[in-house]
């Protein structure tokens, strides 16, 4: 049975996808077999890792179904100034086509899973959830890494800032902390309020995030660890540790626009832990336990993952 937050969602999308309806026509479609996906310019946009979610799982659906692939993501930034195609995905508004007879409208959510797609029809997605990020499809048998690789290598700018920071120790560990606006106003758009009012509870989390840190390093004795997280005040809060922590001027959240360094800042830090011997990403009851942003690095070259709750 299909859950009410699920038929809202339904709902949400099925008015979103009206302004295209209306646009078919009786005319025939040029280019079939493709499925198209659209990022669209005008709607806000969540995370990151929910939006690469939803292009794999739509890869994947499009693969399996012997079907190309294009999609649209020009805002609030154009992905392929950090995550450079490795095969042609870029999509331009103007190749979508509105057939009655062969353009289908879907859209990606884990409630209504795309399976197969019909043949020789141009498949349309505008709407997403963004949920799934297995580690291998279980319809297709597609290995969720293999698919990412398949689309995507580190562009020039990703590149050349990785290459900047001059890491010669190739065998690391990373640790993930999501703290949203426990420490500081980090974003000011989120449903999550986590909020510490008083000092003396910032700096509880502040210890007990420390001494998680201090078991991880215990438990990888040799390793060098790299931390990364959204707060700045928890980053120069652990400047005496004995762990790497990446230059952080340049925090900020994706979802919304920001100025070229903060943008390129996620992606250094999303492909600096992806090149890690094994993530951690720490859970409490303070931090934001739904992130995915450590997985999606975990997923991006099929690093062994690790939640540790404290």
């Amino acid at each position: 049975m299909i859950k009410f937050v699920y038929l809202k969602h339904d709902i949400k999308y099925w008015l979103r996808n009206l302004r295209y309806w209306r646009k078919l026509r009786l005319h025939r479609a040029r280019k079939r077999s493709i499925l198209y996906f659209v990022f669209e310019p005008d709607v806000p946009h969540p995370g990151l890792a929910d939006r690469l979610k939803a292009v794999i799982s739509l890869y994947n659906a499009a693969k399996a179904s012997g079907y190309n692939f294009r999609f649209y993501f020009k805002t609030p930034f154009e992905l392929d100034d950090y995550l450079a195609p490795k095969k042609n995905w870029q999509l331009q508004l103007s190749e979508l086509e509105y057939s009655l007879q062969d353009t289908k409208i879907i859209n990606e959510t884990n409630w209504r899973r795309i399976t197969r797609l019909k043949p020789n029809k141009q498949y349309h997605c505008y709407n997403y959830a963004g949920n799934d990020m297995p580690w291998q499809f279980p319809d297709s048998g597609y290995k969720w890494h293999e698919l990412f690789q398949e689309l995507f290598q580190p562009s020039k700018l990703l590149r050349q800032a990785y290459e900047a920071l001059n890491i010669t120790d190739k065998h690391y560990v990373s640790i993930q902390f999501r703290f949203v606006n426990a420490l500081e106003l980090f974003e000011g758009y989120t449903f999550f309020d986590n909020h510490l009012e008083t000092e003396e509870e910032r700096q509880a989390l502040i210890q007990k995030c420390r001494n998680a840190i201090n078991e991880i390093i215990a438990e990888n004795e040799g390793k060098t660890v790299y931390v990364f997280s959204d707060s700045k005040t928890f980053l120069d809060a652990i400047e005496d540790l004995p762990v790497n922590v990446l230059s952080h001027d340049n925090l900020g959240h994706t979802g919304v626009k920001q100025e070229q360094q903060t943008t390129l800042k996620t992606f250094l830090d999303l492909y600096v832990m992806s090149q890690s011997d094994k993530i951690y990403r720490v859970r409490a009851k303070e931090l934001y336990n739904l992130s995915c942003f450590a997985l999606l690095a975990s997923r991006m070259n099929n690093v062994p993952f690790i939640d540790k709750d404290i």
